[in-house]
């Protein structure tokens, strides 16, 4: 409880999940013949979920279409809470909602710092917002999900709990949402946009549109040309970034993360953020590239799973 307590429930959330991404992902790729089918079929879902029977696991899993309210409930909830705040906080220099700093002391803990300038802040935070916002549309515009493709529940939960706790990390370490802080640090100067900060705009940007472009080649692959959906099987998508890795919209969304770490580096708790996206996105990318290899036999053998021409 004093761990809870002095981490906050943002960092034990994430840093719980990281310990059983990387435990669990360990085993299934190490040792998975040897595995309860219970664990196996828990861990992998979507195009890679194991064929294997557990009457527990079937009971709760749930549609990975599903993957929607994700983004719906971030889109329309927690992102225009965020924009209100930076805005009324540190455009209109307003002071801190009540109610925001209780649920910060009891999520992210009551002794935190101010880390993280208020330019920094707004800057992370709309980047964050754009990519909510475009995510909502290729889950529910340019995605075509196979229905028989599942997750699980305890992957839905973790999804639907994700944007809020990021936000909150996000905001834990604010200039005027901790203490203590000088008034230069809690104002918006554009001036102070320096080459970091340019960096990794234009990184996060680059990334933002090729995990766009990506996404609509995997969503076309179901579609005809005059976008009708007229299948559900899997193929081997081409073009952009794919000519060189089998999941590029996982990497985007490394390499966006980690644009958002060069802002955000200084905030304690973003690192459990970031250790998150990174075990579950490499997990995830490793996973997908075995798949492809071992279902399809004309896989370029060029492509690669996480670096390309190298690995």
């Amino acid at each position: 409880m004093d761990i809870l307590l002095k981490l906050g429930i943002c960092k034990v959330f994430f840093a719980s999940i990281t310990f059983i991404m990387v435990l669990l992902g360990t085993l299934i790729n190490i040792c998975e013949p040897y595995l309860p089918v219970i664990i196996i079929k828990t861990f992998r879902y979507g195009k890679f979920a194991s064929e294997g029977k557990s009457a527990l696991v079937t009971n709760v899993e749930l549609p990975k279409s599903y993957f929607k309210h994700f983004y719906l409930t971030s889109a329309f909830i927690y992102s225009p809470i965020a924009i209100y705040e930076i805005v009324r906080v540190f455009i209109l220099h307003g002071e801190v909602s009540d109610w925001h700093k209780a649920i910060l002391n009891i999520s992210c803990g009551s002794e935190r710092v101010a880390t993280i300038s208020a330019l920094r802040v707004v800057i992370a935070t709309v980047l964050l917002v754009l990519q909510v916002f475009r995510r909502f549309h290729d889950t529910h515009f340019v995605s075509v999900f196979s229905k028989s493709a599942t997750i699980n529940l305890g992957h839905y939960l973790v999804g639907m709990a994700y944007y809020p706790a990021v936000f909150l990390i996000i905001f834990s370490e604010a200039p005027k949402f901790a203490i203590p802080f000088s008034n230069d640090q809690s104002n918006v100067h554009l001036h102070h946009l320096g080459i970091m900060e340019m960096c990794a705009i234009i990184l996060f940007l680059w990334a933002w549109y090729h995990q766009y472009v990506t996404s609509k080649i995997l969503g076309n692959l179901r579609k005809n040309t005059k976008g009708d959906v007229v299948s559900q099987s899997y193929k081997i998508p081409e073009g952009d970034w794919f000519n060189y890795l089998s999941s590029p919209h996982s990497v985007a969304e490394i390499i966006m993360y980690t644009a958002l770490t060069l802002l955000l580096a200084n905030n304690t708790g973003w690192w459990y953020v970031y250790a998150w996206v990174l075990s579950n996105q490499v997990e995830t990318i490793l996973l997908s590239h075995w798949w492809y290899q071992s279902h399809f036999k004309n896989f370029p053998v060029t492509r690669k799973a996480l670096i390309p021409f190298i690995y």
